[in-house]
């Protein structure tokens, strides 16, 4: 039992390092010695504990939520039906810039997953995808398929646009409000969006 605590609160370590590291002094100071110079551990327990660095980054990825939940944007956003998305969207650019910009961490990787693939950006990444997705789906509930595929097409660029800006790249952001004219929010309701994206067509992964 004590082995077990042991092993437990070494493992821990090692996460906390991981995160600090990425967050303190960016992903390109990850390696085996120094996440275990960063632990106060051997070494050989990373390959022990987690098979090498990469199954350590799994467990990292896996560790924790990265991005906000889309319950928790909807419920900042404050939404009604027949919302236009241009009051939607700069709130909801805003939050997400925000939240990122508040960890460290999260920011790192967000930066890091467009140069290296790896367990955890990769992780990271399916996050990033699966928050924009369902964000259409609930912001598009009810309405017909042209005004669905509107609101996946504008949530396709904020999440670039977004993206490029927490990476220092100078993006021109005009065109969100183009795209938005007219478009206006559904019934946003988690059960029915829920349910009837399950007849709707996926986001496209290169977009994101």
């Amino acid at each position: 039992m004590p082995r077990t605590r042991s092993r437990a609160n070494t493992e821990g370590k090692f996460l906390n390092a991981v995160i600090e590291l990425v967050a303190h002094d960016g992903c390109c100071a990850l390696g085996v010695n120094a996440v275990a110079h960063k632990a106060g551990a051997d070494k050989v327990l990373i390959y022990r504990y987690f098979g090498n660095l990469q199954g350590l980054l799994l467990r990292v990825a896996e560790s924790r939520q990265w991005l906000p939940s889309v319950d928790e944007l909807l419920d900042s956003l404050k939404l009604e039906v027949d919302l236009p998305a241009s009051e939607v969207i700069r709130p909801l650019a805003r939050l997400f810039t925000h939240h990122i910009r508040a960890d460290r961490a999260t920011h790192q990787i967000l930066r890091w997953r467009k140069a290296e693939a790896n367990p955890l950006t990769v992780h990271f990444s399916e996050q990033w995808r699966d928050v924009w997705q369902q964000l259409s789906e609930h912001l598009s509930t009810g309405l017909d398929y042209s005004a669905r595929e509107n609101w996946k097409r504008l949530m396709e660029l904020t999440a670039l646009i977004i993206e490029a800006e927490l990476c220092d790249e100078r993006v021109n952001s005009g065109c969100i409000d183009h795209i938005a004219n007219g478009i206006v929010t559904g019934r946003v309701s988690q059960e029915t969006a829920t349910t009837e994206s399950l007849f709707e067509d996926q986001l496209p992964t290169n977009l994101l």
